[in-house]
């Protein structure tokens, strides 16, 4: 049986249930705090000028109604994916996404980390406070995932056997290639980041 992809966002819930399966996990959204959110899609308004060409933000919307959305689609669970851009960041992130996963039972609680000399502590009790996912943002954090400020951190994670989504991809930003040649922060090598 050959079964459609959907059309649009109504015609979610017909393709997955003709392909048999119960709901959808949604494993690339964001969910952050409202001014962190509302400058990730300010920067994305004007992705022209970043990145040379435009990078519509398709569900910029109010909280609730991005979770009514999700609802709608038939996600049955979500991330909510932060990541710092500069030290001092990740603590927060992840103390805030532990609070919007408490009463939310469908959000995955995730976190967050970023190469400093406190990441390990705040990784340890991230894990110990229910953390299921971690995301890194390698370029957008401008740093190298081996960096050995993350060596604890590394270790704890694969002691845990926790997963981590790394954005490392060579777009949209200029200056990282799969060759390794401009920008070790694009490194590909650790831990499922692949090109």
């Amino acid at each position: 049986m050959t079964v459609l992809p959907p059309e649009d966002d109504a015609d979610v819930p017909r393709y997955w249930r003709e392909l048999g399966l119960p709901g959808l996990v949604d494993v690339h959204v964001h969910f952050l705090p409202e001014r962190v959110q509302a400058k990730v899609w300010e920067y994305f308004e004007a992705a022209g000028t970043h990145y040379g060409s435009d990078w519509p933000v398709a569900y910029a919307l109010p909280e609730d109604e991005r979770l009514a959305i999700l609802g709608r689609l038939g996600v049955r669970a979500f991330p909510t994916l932060p990541y710092p851009h500069k030290p001092g960041m990740a603590a927060w992130l992840n103390a805030w996404s532990a609070g919007f996963a408490a009463s939310r039972p469908q959000v995955l609680q995730s976190a967050t980390f970023y190469p400093e000399p406190e990441a390990a502590g705040y990784v340890a009790a991230a894990l110990d406070g229910g953390a299921r996912v971690f995301k890194v943002h390698v370029q957008v954090g401008s740093f190298d995932p081996r960096d050995p400020l993350l060596d604890d951190v590394w270790a704890r994670l694969e002691q845990t056997g926790t997963p981590v989504v790394i954005h490392c991809g060579s777009g949209p930003l200029a200056g990282c290639t799969p060759d390794r040649s401009r920008s070790p922060a694009c490194w590909s090598g650790i831990r499922g980041c692949s090109w």
